[in-house]
């Protein structure tokens, strides 16, 4: 992803209410490509159960670092 997407991407987290969980926010404010690819990837992963997908997604987002997540947006 290229920088100028990202630091759009972030500014979007910022913009979401409060009562968001953080993983929750950078789940939402992800492109629509970058999204749909981490769906299928996760839905893959639990067999399609997308409850559980789901929440792997928003674990998976709430426990990186700032850093670590701009870096995993790199990689997108």
């Amino acid at each position: 992803m290229k920088t100028a997407i990202i630091t759009k991407t972030l500014k979007k987290i910022q913009t979401q209410p409060s009562e968001y969980s953080l993983g929750f926010k950078r789940l939402v404010v992800l492109p629509v490509r970058v999204r749909r690819q981490f769906d299928l990837a996760s839905n893959l992963n639990t067999n399609w159960d997308a409850k559980k997908a789901f929440d792997n997604q928003i674990d998976f987002l709430e426990n990186l670092t700032n850093d670590e997540y701009i870096n995993w947006l790199k990689l997108q």
